[in-house]
Order: C-alpha cells, then structure tokens, then sequence
C-alpha cells in the first residue's frame, strides 16, 4: 500500500532529525577540536578525519600526534558508540511502532471496492464470514483493540483489513477508505450509534449503499428517511423463520442454507450487459438459455424504477423481457452457480 509506505517513510525521517543534527554537532566539535589540539593540519583536513573517525572507516592517513589530539581521539570513538546505539534506538522503535500500528490497523488501508462492517456483534460477525465465503474484500471495525488479532486470523492481509475504535467517528470511517468502499453493513449493538454512523456514512458519501442492523424494527423507517439503501431486523428474520420451522419445517432450513453461500446451494445476483449471454430476451427464454449451460435457475428480476430505486419482484411472469441493466437472481447448486459465473463472464452484485 503506496500510502502506508509513504507515512513509514516520512515517520522515519521525522524521528531522525534529532540523530542527524546530533551527529552533526559531534562531526563539528571533533573537526574544530582535532584542528586545535592537532595544530599542524587544515581545517578541511580536520573535518575530513572527524568524519572518517566518526563512522568508523579509519583509512590511517591521518593519526593525532599530540598527546591532547590521542586523548580528543579516545573522546571522538566513544562518542560513535552513543550514536550508533542512539540511530538503532530510533529505528527500531519507530519499526516496532509501525508494527504494532499495522496489526491494529490504525494506519488504515488502501483497499478500493471492498465492504466495510462496522462492529463486531453478532449480526457482524456473521456478516464478516459470509462476505469472505463470497470471495470479497472486507474491511471490519471492531470496538475493542483486543479483538482485532481474532478477526484478523480469518482471512489473509489482502482480503480483510481490521482496526478498532467507536464505528461512527469520521476519522475511523476515513481509517476504513470509506469513500473507495462498494458497500458498508453497520451492525453494532447500539441502535443509537448505527443511526449516528448512517447519518456520517451518507454526508461522507452521497453514492455509498448503506445497510444497517437494528434490534427496534420501528427505527427502519427514520433509517431509510436518513438514506439508508436496507435496514434489517435480524429479531424480525429470526421470528420468520422460527415460524415457518414450527410447521414448515424444510422452507425455514431452505432459507437458512441460502443466506450461506458454502452450504450447497445458493441465491446470487447478476447484472445484465450489452455483452452478457442474456440481455434482451424474454424469461421463458432466458430460463432455457440458463439452464441448457450451467443447469441455474432464474427465480427472480430487479429493475430500477423511476426514482432509481430497484423493485425486486420474484418469479415474474414468463413474459418479462429483459433489457441491459436489470439484475436476476439465479438460483443453484454451488458447482452449478461456479459454472454459470464462468459462462456469465462478469461478477455477481449489483
């Protein structure tokens, strides 16, 4: 990451200013002292063995002669040892400090295009693991700085970034490049601080889809006023489905194994093109089309409206035609929807 190696960069040399004006006072007071001990070279001379000594090449043309010069000498060399000592003193705590900085994420990161969680709940944590079963960049915010190491553990450095502090400062939505995000999924704890974060998450970012958690489904409206893109009731989804297991059992454990995209089959989104295998027919022969090449199924089309928001409707009528920029939702065994991913030939999202 360019700027995290520019910020080391320039940590180091703020830090080694003091060293360098350190050492050239010594380099100073050595010429000038050897000058006057020594008495029978130059001043250009002087400075040029104050170097040589100081850093410890002793090329041997030049020797002190007098005694006071040998003396000044003995001083010179054991100030060397402090400076070395004093340059790896700097350097490895300004290293061991950006260490530490990294494995907390406080130097934030680079990542472009990814999905930021905010808060380590449960919701947000369930969150984090199916977003990197789905093969996508994540960038988590956790609320304590001893999680961090945890949630790290889940996924290599390119994949996930984590840091910690309060979701809904602009300084830590900044740290996660919120801006560069495709997404963010705020889910803390706190109803309170989720609608305080959408509310900083949208002025950063006009664009931005937001989706918030919230345990009071009432608070869903004053969220989508605040523009919010989705707000979900995770008590609301669970009542559902506990419902439907109480006396349709197999629908309840149909949905379940859908929301988890490594458990056999799975419900995923693609965006039409001018250059997809699909663009323009009608359902009834999208559906044939679909089938024949990677056995998915199309249960479903979401089109934009005229405000720009999209209408998600569920196995439309088989006269729908599609046109470019309509998303479907395709339904299929995990090797099936592997083998309509390569066919389809662009990413699934929208």
């Amino acid at each position: 990451m360019a700027s995290v190696r520019r910020r080391f960069l320039f940590e180091i040399i703020g830090r080694l200013w003091k060293f360098l004006a350190l050492f050239g006072a010594i380099w100073v007071i050595a010429a000038v002292g050897f000058f006057l001990l020594q008495g029978d070279d130059s001043l250009f001379v002087s400075f040029y063995w104050a170097i040589v000594t100081l850093t410890t090449i002793g090329y041997g043309d030049i020797l002190p002669t007098t005694m006071a010069a040998r003396a000044f000498t003995i001083v010179v060399a054991a100030s060397q040892l402090f400076l070395l000592g004093y340059l790896i003193t700097v350097i490895t705590t300004v290293v061991g400090e950006e260490s530490q900085r990294r494995l907390l994420g406080t130097l934030g990161t680079d990542m472009r295009g990814h999905v930021i969680v905010l808060g380590w709940s449960a919701v947000g944590s369930a969150a984090v693991r199916e977003l990197l079963t789905e093969e996508q960049k994540v960038a988590v915010v956790a609320d304590r700085a001893e999680d961090v190491a945890n949630i790290r553990a889940l996924a290599k450095e390119d994949r996930l970034f984590v840091t910690y502090g309060p979701p809904a400062d602009v300084d830590i939505l900044k740290r996660v490049n919120v801006e560069a995000a495709h997404s963010v999924i705020v889910a803390t704890k706190d109803d309170a601080e989720n609608l305080i974060a959408a509310l900083n998450l949208r002025a950063i970012s006009k664009t931005i889809r937001i989706v918030v958690s919230v345990s009071r489904p009432e608070l869903k409206e004053t969220l989508r006023s605040a523009g919010v893109t989705y707000v979900a009731s995770p008590g609301d989804l669970g009542g559902r489905l506990c419902a439907n297991a109480a006396f349709r059992p197999d629908v309840a454990m149909a949905i379940e194994d859908l929301t988890e995209g490594d458990i056999g089959a799975d419900l995923q989104e693609y965006v039409l093109t001018d250059r997809t295998p699909i663009s323009t027919q009608t359902l009834l022969e999208a559906e044939a089309i679909v089938r024949k090449n990677t056995d998915c199924l199309v249960v479903g089309i979401a089109r934009s409206d005229a405000t720009g928001e999209f209408q998600t409707v569920l196995n439309p009528p088989t006269t729908t035609a599609f046109r470019p920029g309509d998303a479907i939702l395709v339904l299929g065994t995990n090797d099936n929807i592997v083998r309509f991913h390569k066919w389809f030939g662009v990413n699934q999202g929208r």
